[in-house]
């Protein structure tokens, strides 16, 4: 049961941050002022698109969502970081980046955990 109430929520979270990722990253990328701005806005639409596919891959049991959801997790939290340095200017701390991309690697890292959980569990299965 705690399996696939995981299993729901990440494949949830996965959707969310991929919808949210991709109109973000479509609709935003003439705010960016500098290098760091645009590079945040890149990483948005990465982890939309890689939201949807790691989404996709978990629903379906692939080993392969794994791999994709090590690479959302990366940009999720690269995104986190790097938006609070690049767009709070001499307001941020680097305390609040590390708060930022820390939480958001906690979260990530319990997508990758569920989604290496679900898929190995399945592909055992499969070959019994």
């Amino acid at each position: 049961m705690a399996r696939t109430i995981a299993w729901v929520v990440s494949i949830g979270l996965l959707l969310i941050t991929g919808a949210a990722g991709l109109h973000e990253g479509l609709t935003e990328w003439n705010e960016g002022h500098t290098g760091l701005q645009h590079s945040v806005t890149v990483a948005v639409l990465l982890y939309g698109i890689l939201g949807f596919t790691a989404a996709y891959g978990l629903f379906r049991h692939r080993r392969w969502s794994v791999g994709t959801a090590i690479a959302w997790g990366l940009t999720v939290t690269y995104a986190a970081g790097v938006a609070v340095i690049s767009y709070a200017g001499e307001d941020a701390t680097i305390g609040s980046a590390l708060a930022a991309s820390g939480s958001c690697a906690l979260i990530a890292l319990g997508v990758v955990w569920t989604a290496r959980l679900t898929t190995r569990n399945e592909s055992r299965a499969a070959d019994a």
